[in-house]
């Protein structure tokens, strides 16, 4: 079994998760894929609706503050489930996802566009220790930042450099769209690929090397194997002397 993921892809961190090299490539590509699908308007995704969203306009989305839901079926994220064992069917393979729009209230994001992106399933991967498959729990949450071209994405040293002068400041006020949790940045647009999206989330939050926390076999051999018995203790030698002692 190949572990998920790119072989060699030295951007992946020691704990199996995507780093930061991986999302941003994963972020500026996430509008290429053509879904052959109709365009989807803010306008058309009411507040809690449960809608199959492929495409959006981001930034009247985040403007008007819409939101939507979802669920979608693992084996339809081809690239997610790109050399991992057969996906289950029905409720157990379903993705469920949900996105916020809104604008940055407080900080350096006041006024902002920003998608806060929700994304759990249980796609079955292959432990790397044990060869067995199991459901890997995810549940992520993203902030997302949307911009209007790529040379925005690297702006975050404009960002670095205010909040160094404000070390000293009071920091009241600042909320969580504060310089410390900024959002990851991507392009927006308004044809936006929300589904490539999710799929994206979905990629990063899979191990590289997916483990079991304790593999069943090892599990198993440990409860069968027998007690030990506890070691018998030797007399000391000067109670064997007094017992001597005593004899004469």
């Amino acid at each position: 079994m190949t572990p998920k993921g790119k072989p060699g892809d030295a951007s992946r961190r020691a704990d199996g998760s995507a780093g930061a090299g991986v999302k941003a490539d994963l972020r500026a590509g996430v509008n290429a894929g053509d879904l052959n699908s109709g365009d989807v308007s803010a306008g058309d995704v009411n507040a809690g609706v449960n809608a199959d969203v492929k495409r959006i306009d981001a930034f009247a989305f985040a403007r008007l503050g819409k939101s939507a839901h979802g669920k979608i079926a693992l084996v339809r994220l081809a690239r997610a489930v790109e050399g991992l064992p057969e996906q289950p069917p029905g409720e157990a393979g379903l993705v469920t996802w949900s996105v916020q729009g809104e604008e940055g209230k407080t900080g350096l994001l006041l006024g902002q566009p920003i998608l806060r992106l929700h994304v759990q399933a249980n796609p079955v991967v292959v432990c790397q220790r044990c060869n067995a498959p199991f459901a890997y729990p995810v549940d992520s949450e993203v902030v997302l930042q949307l911009v209007k071209s790529e040379d925005d994405l690297d702006d975050d040293h404009s960002f670095a450099d205010q909040g160094d002068d404000d070390d000293d400041e009071d920091d009241e006020g600042v909320g969580r769209d504060s310089v410390s949790q900024l959002p990851e940045k991507v392009v927006g647009s308004h044809h936006f690929d929300l589904l490539a999206q999710i799929e994206d989330e979905l990629i990063l939050s899979i191990p590289y090397v997916p483990k079991h926390d304790v593999c069943p076999g090892a599990q198993a051999k440990a409860s069968e194997a027998p007690e030990e018995e506890p070691a018998v203790k030797r007399p000391s030698p000067f109670a064997v002397l007094e017992q001597l002692k005593h004899k004469d």
